[in-house]
């Protein structure tokens, strides 16, 4: 992404400056507009978060916790689940070319009797990656979905692991989205 001019000249670029925030070599550029575009044509966001507070409702109370972003973040969204001394985390993250990735992994909880020995560390530094899996936006169904959900409550049970989505081959996909739109909403 270029810089923008307008930008370095506001009081945004002042204030990031001067806590030495701002990024010295702009390594960390990548172009994600396409992969956002995909994800906000898809409603992944709203279909996942109308998934969350279904689950909330029927569970009577905030079982899932979901926390989205802004472009041009690469994560799009969290999602945690909190049982016993860990958290489960279903995580997308916007890649290059348009493509995403499904990411669960796990964090273990500093136990109750030490969190006054160790404020503000209420995860472990290193969490454990259980599944990754590259996406498609386009080609994700309620099914998937479910399948993630699934994965997620149960605390990342193999029986319930969800499989890598089918991909399609460009005929097949450029006939197809149309009906997946519709299947998915």
């Amino acid at each position: 992404m270029a810089k923008n001019s307008k930008a370095e000249n506001g009081w945004v670029y002042s204030v990031l400056k001067r806590q030495n925030l701002l990024d010295p070599n702009g390594e960390n550029i990548v172009d994600l507009k396409l992969s956002w575009a995909q994800i906000e044509e898809c409603r992944i966001v709203e279909r996942l978060g109308e998934i969350v507070g279904d689950i909330n409702s029927v569970g009577g109370y905030s079982m899932l916790e979901l926390q989205d972003y802004l472009p041009p973040q690469p994560t799009v969204l969290r999602i945690v689940f909190s049982k016993w001394h860990a958290e489960y985390v279903l995580e997308i993250i916007a890649r290059e070319h348009g493509a995403a990735a499904v990411v669960f992994y796990s964090l273990s909880k500093i136990s109750e009797l030490w969190k006054p020995y160790f404020r503000n560390q209420s995860r472990s530094a290193n969490p454990s990656i259980s599944l990754e899996l590259n996406i498609h936006p386009a080609e994700i169904l309620s099914d998937d979905l479910q399948r993630w959900f699934s994965y997620l409550v149960s605390g990342f049970k193999n029986k319930l692991k969800p499989n890598v989505p089918r991909q399609l081959s460009g005929k097949d996909h450029l006939e197809s989205r149309p009906a997946v739109r519709k299947k998915s909403a």
